[in-house]
């Protein structure tokens, strides 16, 4: 999976925006009457952001496994990366910025 900085962000601003909305309370307009309290609904697309956010906090951050595997290729010198895998990365990591 890919997470590009830009997603980070995006999911960032979004976690900071929910924090500073808070709970309104009511007002006590003229005479001790309560004044209307304002109202906040989340569409869709917020709410699948909001799940997607939640979901990268609680994904596990690294895979032991491929951590150990390409620890053990290094050390014994047979990890090689080739130009062409090098040069797919960076050009699939420009597109999903651009789209995103």
């Amino acid at each position: 999976m890919i997470i590009s900085n830009n997603q980070v962000q995006n999911l960032l601003k979004i976690y900071n925006k929910n924090l500073s909305i808070g709970k309104p309370n009511a007002v006590s307009g003229v005479n001790g009457k309560k004044v209307g309290q304002d109202e906040l609904a989340l569409s869709g697309e917020s709410r699948i952001k909001q799940r997607a956010f939640q979901a990268a906090r609680q994904a596990d951050d690294i895979r032991q496994d491929r951590v150990d595997r390409l620890r053990e290729q290094i050390s014994s010198g047979t990890y090689t990366v080739t130009d062409d895998e090098v040069a797919e990365k960076m050009i699939a990591r420009a597109i999903v910025d651009r789209l995103i």
